[in-house]
């Protein structure tokens, strides 16, 4: 498989005229992300984009394909991440992580489908790789090695992500059902606790009940993703001052 133009693309202008429509290649990102955040990453399509833009289908693959499309979509999202300019190197380690988890929770919630779209092996465009300057900045300070930096951003990354998506899917599950988690738990309790034993389930029943009454019977929310976040610093901080400690 050849990424030449998937590559140009990325490290065009997005003001660059596509065509005889006279649209440039930011209308095709901004057709195709409007798109996704309506419908997610299934109701993307060529013939979609085509349509909110107001030209025939096959004007559209003048610009590219739909790899391509999904490509640009998915880098050219992450300049909303830090847009207010922050300088996260301005920051302590801890503090500058935080910030950088936080902002891509956001980015994840209101952008379900990133995670799903998003490439292990990515292109590294220019918007995803000034995003990446960025959020390694608060690590530069530190006596960890570029190796354990590019581990500890990837696994913050990961905690988020991971959070993002199970908050993503609770989301939907509310929508369609119509429940928030309070009105769920009250229509499955009548039938649930007759069967279920809490002799046969000791833990389960008793540390379940009691995070679920910690959550006043909310499911994953803030709470716990900052519970998760806060304990990855954690470890993080003990390796810093290891190597502190090793200097």
């Amino acid at each position: 498989m050849r990424f030449d133009r998937t590559l140009a693309l990325l490290w065009g202008e997005d003001s660059t005229r596509v065509g005889r429509s006279g649209l440039t290649i930011a209308d095709f990102v901004a057709a195709a992300t409007a798109i996704l955040d309506e419908h997610g990453a299934d109701g993307l399509s060529m013939r979609a984009v085509a349509a909110r833009l107001g030209v025939r289908t096959m004007a559209t693959y003048i610009f590219g394909n739909k790899d391509d499309l999904v490509a640009l979509a998915v880098d050219r999202i992450y300049r909303e991440v830090y847009a207010d300019g922050e300088q996260l190197g301005r920051l302590d380690w801890r503090a500058g992580l935080i910030e950088v988890a936080r902002a891509n929770r956001a980015l994840g919630l209101a952008h379900p489908w990133l995670p799903e779209l998003q490439l292990v092996r990515s292109l590294m465009g220019p918007c995803e790789l000034a995003k990446r300057d960025r959020e390694l900045a608060p690590l530069e300070s530190t006596p960890l090695t570029d190796v354990e930096k590019d581990q500890v951003l990837t696994q913050l990354l990961l905690h988020v992500e991971g959070m993002t998506r199970i908050e993503s899917i609770l989301r939907r599950e509310r929508d369609s059902t119509g429940l928030d988690d309070s009105q769920w738990w009250q229509a499955i309790m009548p039938t649930l606790e007759p069967v279920v034993d809490p002799n046969r389930f000791p833990l389960s029943m008793r540390i379940g009940l009691a995070a679920q009454d910690a959550r006043h019977g909310q499911f994953w929310g803030d709470e716990a993703f900052e519970f998760g976040l806060h304990r990855l610093l954690d470890g993080i901080g003990v390796l810093i001052d290891r190597r502190s400690d090793s200097t």
